[in-house]
This record gives structure tokens, sequence and C-alpha cells, in this order.
């Protein structure tokens, strides 16, 4: 299946986890990926295992959290490419804490990574994607529609994901583009194991957990989501815009 053969997708966050899965996928589909991350490491790794699997990927240095890196990126990706047929706003990060302790520490990051920057990357190509079409995937959470103790910010950005799409969604439909969201369960990425005593460990741990709270009893694995998020993008999903995706095993609806 080669879906996406001559386009070109920009994935935020794809140095890791569902990102850096999505990343593969779509170049395993034809796709050239845009590793877009603030982890140049991790992202040229991840470039180099899909041009080794005969893909074509390539890194885009941004800081999410910097306006002005925002806007730099899409200067350098117009230089580099006609167009975009593709946007996953996939990056976010998670502090946890309570009502009591919750301070502008927690506030101001989240809130500008997981809410703020999937609508700046938005902006600043939105004329590439014009030019695609480029459709959009904006990754929300379980936590936006579940509520989970010490996660009220992280939740609270998630679920404005959630409007942001929708509007999206409005806009863009006379430039022949939509726009979705995907509400991921609990899955098996770095951020939960990277920095345990032993990642390995852990992540072998949380792949044998079983959640019983949902109507599968175990956690995703990022190529599970990554699998949705490529057919958002594609035009099998062509009827499809301001949907919510919910790829949790069933625990929101359980």
């Amino acid at each position: 299946m080669r879906r996406f053969e001559h386009k070109t997708v920009l994935v935020t966050g794809a140095a890791m986890g569902i990102g850096a899965a999505t990343a593969r996928r779509l170049a395993s589909e034809g796709a050239s990926a845009i590793v877009a991350d603030c982890n140049e490491e991790a992202a040229q790794q991840k470039v180099s295992e899909i041009q080794g699997s005969g893909g074509e990927a390539w890194f885009q240095h941004v800081d999410l959290a910097n306006p002005s890196s925002i806007e730099e990126m899409g200067r350098q990706v117009r230089e580099r490419v006609p167009c975009l047929h593709g946007l996953v706003n996939n990056a976010g990060i998670l502090r946890t804490a309570s009502i009591a302790e919750t301070g502008d520490s927690d506030w101001e990051p989240q809130i500008t990574v997981n809410l703020r920057a999937p609508a700046l990357c938005t902006k600043v190509l939105l004329p590439l994607l014009r030019k695609g079409p480029g459709h959009i995937v904006n990754l929300s959470s379980e936590g936006a529609f579940i509520a989970h103790e010490n996660r009220w910010v992280y939740t609270a950005s998630k679920a404005g994901v959630l409007a942001l799409t929708r509007n999206m969604a409005r806009e863009v439909v006379g430039y022949g583009m939509r726009a979705n969201t995907v509400a991921p369960g609990w899955t098996v990425t770095e951020m939960h194991f990277l920095h345990s005593d032993d990642p390995a460990a852990k992540k072998a741990e949380l792949e044998r957990v079983q959640r019983t709270e949902s109507v599968i009893p175990r956690l995703a694995r990022p190529e599970e989501i990554a699998a949705v998020i490529a057919f958002l993008l594609s035009d099998d999903a062509s009827y499809m815009t301001a949907s919510i995706v919910h790829v949790d095993g069933g625990r929101v609806t359980s």
C-alpha cells in the first residue's frame, strides 16, 4: 500500500514515540517524512532508520515552545519543498501536579507545547498545505474525556485541541483540506519509560500491563496509533473532517 507516493508530510515530535512511529509508517507508504523535533540526535537516528529501510525522510529542527523557532521552521521547509500534503501535530508534554501544587511552571509549558504549538505550526505551514492540499491530524488524548488525578493542566490542554481542530476543519475546507483529531489511550512510549532507572525493563513492564478498564485490556503500541493517523491523512478518509477518533482499546466508551 503506497498511499503517500510523491507526497511530503511533516510530523512534530517525531524523534520518539507516536511521532516516530507515524513518520516510519508514512515513509513506508511512500511519503517523504519530515521529522520535526528539538532533539536532533534522536531525530537523526529515526531519519537514518527510515532511510535504511528504503524510505525517504529528513530532519527539521523546531523548538515548539518558541514561536520564533516555529516561524523559522516554516521558512526552512518552504525553501525545501513546494507544498505539503499533511501535517501531524503530535508533540506533547506531560507534567503532573495536584490543583494545590500547580504553578506557572506547570501551566506555561503544557499549554504552550500541547495547544499553542499546533495552532502556530498550522499557521506558518498553511501556505504549503493549501498547495498540497495537505490534511491535518492533531493529537489529543483520552484524558480530554476521562478525569485523571494530578493531570488537570495536561487534560485541559488536550481538550483544547478538540476545539482547535473543529475550527481548523471549518476554515480549511475551502482549500480542499481536512482536519481531524486522534485521541490515543495510554501508549507505550518514551514519555512513560525513558527516564526510569532501567528504560528497557520499564518498557517491557508496560507492555505486560493488563488495563482492565479498557475493552482491550492492554496498553497501545505507537504503531497502532500511527496506522490511524495515516488513514486520516489518506484519501481513504476523504469524507472525514472535524472528527475525533478514539484509539484507546475502548477505554472512553467502556
